[in-house]
């Protein structure tokens, strides 16, 4: 991914993502590189070592929220919660932009 698309998609400021890369970089967690077709976009990949911390902190947070709501939720409960995930999904994946395009699109004769 390219550095300004995801100050742009994380709602961040890039003075602050630059101080947040330069942080994962030295943790050795991604690499930044120039593009060769444009030199002033830096390309962000994960390492492998952050690959695996990536996955690490997904098993703990899944495990947590799988134990949390077997003790705390009845199974009614977490059925709810589980078929509401979907439009969460739904919600946290919607692009105004998108929508704007795609009502002008059905819009037109």
């Amino acid at each position: 991914m390219v550095a300004t698309q995801l100050a742009v998609e994380e709602r961040l400021q890039p003075q602050s993502l630059s101080r947040l890369l330069a942080d994962l970089q030295r943790a050795r967690l991604i690499a930044r590189t120039r593009s060769e077709v444009d030199r002033r976009e830096i390309k962000i990949t994960l390492t492998e070592k952050g690959r695996q911390a990536l996955i690490d902190d997904m098993a703990v947070r899944r495990a947590w929220l799988d134990d949390t709501m077997n003790h705390a939720l009845t199974t009614e409960e977490r059925r709810t919660i589980l078929a509401a995930s979907s439009i969460m999904l739904k919600l946290a994946a919607y692009d105004p932009i998108l929508e704007d395009t795609e009502f002008e699109r059905r819009s037109d004769p």
